[in-house]
């Protein structure tokens, strides 16, 4: 069965990009774009990895990440982060896996999807 990736962004154009690249891997994809609907995707079904936007209206990446974390029913859900944003400290501080630069690494997220998932 293939790996689930919800990608949550507030950009429809990125996440089809996201979506698109990570499909013609073979993982199946769900989308969200915004914070709460991420929190609410997961409460329905919890992906194995999550792609998630630091920069987002209402609850940002960040805050999406410290409430995951938060809960242990989660411990397993891997998150890297996909942003503009250049401040990986505070990423890795709210407790992404992996930090991503949406300008340098997208067409290598499929990769870093594989490398996360087998850790």
């Amino acid at each position: 069965m293939p790996a689930k990736i919800l990608v949550v962004d507030d950009s429809k154009l990125v996440t089809d990009i996201v979506k698109l690249r990570l499909e013609m891997f073979g993982f199946q994809v769900r989308l969200a774009h915004s914070g709460e609907a991420a929190l609410a995707a997961i409460a329905q079904d919890v992906p194995d990895l999550m792609v998630l936007d630091v920069q987002m209206p209402g609850i940002d990446g960040y805050e999406v990440c410290r409430r995951l974390r938060d809960d242990p029913l989660l411990d397993d859900l891997r998150i890297i982060m996909l942003t503009s944003s250049d401040d990986k400290r505070a990423a890795f501080e709210a407790g992404v896996d992996d930090y991503l630069n949406k300008d340098i690494d997208l067409l290598n997220l499929p990769n870093r999807v594989k490398m996360i998932l087998e850790m």
